[in-house]
């Protein structure tokens, strides 16, 4: 093998682009290694040490050959040799390619064997341009090298995608064409055999892939129209007519891909799996496509008939026919047969390759940047993108037509038509643009019964054994019956507008009853029975959410030392909502259920001064929200398929309590203050939503995460007291001010001892 590496390194006769250049007098940059400077914008370059691909996803190969003829027209593949090649533009095959920019794996070269993992895998995440700084080092030998770039775009923007343009920059971010060649990083025009341009993976359209010798859409490959110059290449619209009747002409969005019926047809789950059928929504759900030659078509079906345990006859195959609903129901049994996302719908390989001449700063930028419809592009903020993008697929994207896409771009016809301000209220309308309300109700209505059961007096009885004012030990002591216990409630808060949501308001009104028992002079328990009703109004006359609940609270407290108590509470809340949303002119009216559980922990220790005790306070409260899904109605085409949400949130404060009992026989009343810090923390969450009956997208929603000052206020007063029992009125204010959040509640209740 020594003796046929050593003869493909001395041939003796090799075309333009093979030969080995000398030293001259121009100099030029290679890339280094670790090519990688670092990256901007939106998208990320995949890494998986699992898949062999290790971070930071990108590597460049210069002057490595593996790959040599084994003598019989084939090819043998040894290890890494030096084979200096310069210019590409003569070459015919990529499998000569010697210096490129490919994925992280550290066993795979430029010209190892077709799909061993060369490709640099881009997610592009957003409407903003990706951008990758290279990394040069200086060469004195070469006066330019070429390097084939292996890479790959994934559309994870949110949206259809209508075209990507691939920009060389300076390290000024200045693009590099008006440069002199020997001075700049550009695009070799003129190594087109081993491609410049960017298609669909082979497989689904075109033979290749997984799929072998067919495609399984189409025989002829999808790729993009091309323009090209020195410093950019821009790629359009797809053209294959297949691909076209089916997805239209821009590349699709992640969650806009199909699913698909996937076979693991050698009983091997670590490997890929082959596609049967796609679920074409516009034409009556699951739907063949190629599975074989023609030669072999026969041997094929009867292989997946006895994999699903039924006759060939059974399958009813015809290429583009639809899959019988007891083939379906078959395979959904059986458990070499999966349903998942045609992922490769949304890739494009993108083929390219670089001349690196003397690049100033030793670095350049390689850009993609997407484009999108009119009516994405317009759009003032990430949400309203991601609502612009499903409004355009449901007009464009020929497989989610049920009928409606001729209203939908109607709809988007009208909406160019408005200024930007109408618009940018329009398309926001077009999503659940309140969807945080839902999770704020039940976060609000939890919190308030944990108000409640804090506010509960230290004097919650009076009388010959109920409470009494311990004057020597400075704490209350409970006597030893039975207390009832009775609140309501009430609270205004607000939520400012975010990134991701609009504003909304929410008032609250509960009751709640309960008891409490005395367990020692130190120690007492109780359960809080609460029912509450709730509405939330969003901003800008978008909608409203009216929400009621029930919810049970245990509790307990515990006095300490010289002044010091602990209460403590966990609950569990029942919820349900009914939503309108203002659409277009439309109401979209929806009803779901959800639940929530809390718990929470305060403490305090009090110190005398004279009237008044006062000390510091601290508490920590969690609440975990759930809200389930929902469609809507009353809305037509407008109507939303909306899922569920979970959110779970944080509340930490402290800060200050004092109260001060006021003179009088028995000194029965108090009047109470505190001062506290309050820092909180919500998850971000995922509500994933769309028009009825095709895919819907996920919208991220940013939790609440604030920080504000609580002020409370109240009193306690001793109405009676006596052997056979006693009883306190209670109430106060509270209120929490942040810069993103502010609420006010009020509160009054009657505990009696019996």
């Amino acid at each position: 093998m020594n003796l046929l590496r050593n003869y493909w390194k001395l041939g003796t006769v090799a075309p333009a682009a093979l030969l080995v250049l000398t030293a001259s007098a121009a100099s030029a940059d290679l890339l280094a290694d670790e090519v990688l400077i670092g990256t901007s914008g939106d998208g990320l370059i995949f890494s998986d040490p699992s898949e062999g691909v290790f971070e930071p996803g990108v590597k460049a190969v210069t002057f490595t050959r593996t790959r040599v003829p084994d003598g019989s027209g084939g090819n043998d593949f040894v290890d890494p040799f030096e084979e200096i090649v310069t210019d590409f533009s003569s070459l015919t095959s990529r499998g000569n390619v010697t210096n490129c920019i490919m994925a992280n794996n550290p066993d795979v070269y430029c010209d190892s064997e077709s799909g061993s993992g060369k490709r640099v895998k881009t997610y592009l995440t957003g409407p903003e341009a990706f951008d990758l700084r290279m990394r040069t080092v200086s060469s004195a030998t070469h006066p330019s090298v070429d390097y084939f770039s292996f890479g790959k775009a994934s559309n994870f923007t949110g949206a259809r995608m209508t075209g990507l343009s691939l920009q060389l920059l300076d390290a000024d971010g200045n693009l590099m064409g008006t440069l002199a060649p020997e001075d700049a990083a550009l695009f070799n025009l003129s190594a087109t055999d081993i491609g410049i341009g960017a298609r669909l993976p082979d497989g689904l359209f075109g033979s290749g892939g997984h799929e072998g010798n067919i495609g399984f859409f189409s025989t002829d490959r999808a790729p993009l129209t091309r323009t090209t110059s020195a410093d950019t290449l821009t790629f359009g619209a797809l053209t294959n007519a297949e691909y076209v009747a089916n997805f239209g002409n821009g590349m699709l969005d992640n969650s806009m891909t199909p699913d698909g019926l996937f076979w693991d047809d050698n009983n091997d789950p670590t490997d890929e799996s082959s596609l049967i059928a796609w679920n074409n929504l516009s034409n009556g759900g699951w739907t063949y496509g190629t599975l074989e030659t023609a030669t072999d078509i026969d041997a094929r079906l009867a292989e997946l008939a006895t994999a699903l345990g039924v006759d060939v006859a059974d399958l009813g195959y015809v290429d583009g026919g639809l899959v019988p609903d007891e083939i379906v129901a078959a395979a959904n049994a059986n458990g070499l047969f999966a349903v998942d996302a045609v992922e490769d719908l949304r890739n494009a390989n993108l083929n390219y390759t670089i001349t690196v001449g003397d690049v100033d700063a030793g670095e350049f930028t390689v850009r993609l940047a997407p484009s999108f419809a009119p009516i994405v592009s317009s759009a003032t903020s990430l949400y309203e993108f991601k609502l612009a993008g499903q409004l355009d697929a449901a007009a464009n994207v020929p497989y989610y037509d049920l009928g409606n896409a001729a209203a939908y771009q109607t709809a988007i016809t009208d909406l160019m038509a408005m200024d930007a301000a109408a618009r940018s209220a329009a398309l926001t309308s077009t999503g659940y643009s309140f969807a945080p309300a839902f999770s704020s109700l039940g976060f609000e209505m939890s919190r308030g019964q944990v108000d409640t059961v804090f506010s509960i007096p230290s004097q919650s009885a009076a009388g010959g054994e109920g409470v009494s004012r311990n004057h020597s030990m400075d704490t209350w002591r409970m006597g030893e019956g039975w207390t009832g216990l009775m609140s309501v409630n009430g609270s205004q808060t607000t939520y400012d507008a975010t990134a991701t949501s609009v504003g909304y308001d929410i008032d609250i009104a509960s009751l709640s009853f309960g008891v409490e028992k005395t367990v020692n002079p130190n120690a007492s328990w109780g359960v809080m029975l609460g029912v509450m009703d709730a509405s939330s109004d969003a901003q800008n006359g978008l909608g409203d959410v009216d929400s009621s609940g029930v919810s049970i609270t245990a509790f307990g407290r515990l006095s300490f030392g010289d002044g010091g108590l602990v209460r403590a509470a966990f609950g569990y809340q029942d919820t349900s909502y009914d939503s309108t949303r203002n659409v277009l002119g439309q109401q979209a009216i929806g009803s779901t259920d959800g639940s929530q559980t809390f718990a929470a922990l305060q403490a305090e220790y009090m110190q005398s001064l004279g009237a008044l005790r006062w000390g510091p306070t601290a508490s920590l409260e969690y609440y975990d929200v759930s809200v389930d899904g929902f469609t809507e109605t009353g809305a037509g085409i407008w109507n939303l398929t909306v899922g569920g949400l979970s959110s779970e949130m944080v509340l930490a404060s402290v800060g200050l309590r004092g109260e001060y009992e006021l003179p009088g026989q028995g000194g029965g009343t108090l009047l109470t203050g505190g001062l506290e810090y309050t820092a909180a923390s919500g998850d971000d969450f995922a509500v994933q939503s769309g028009f009825v009956g095709l895919p819907g997208s996920v919208l991220n929603v940013q939790g609440l995460d604030d920080s504000w000052v609580d002020i409370n206020l109240g009193f306690e007063t001793q109405l009676a007291s006596g052997a056979a029992g006693g009883s306190v009125l209670y109430g106060g204010y509270a209120g929490s001010i942040g810069s993103d959040y502010e609420s006010h509640r009020f509160q009054v209740g009657f505990n009696y001892l019996f």
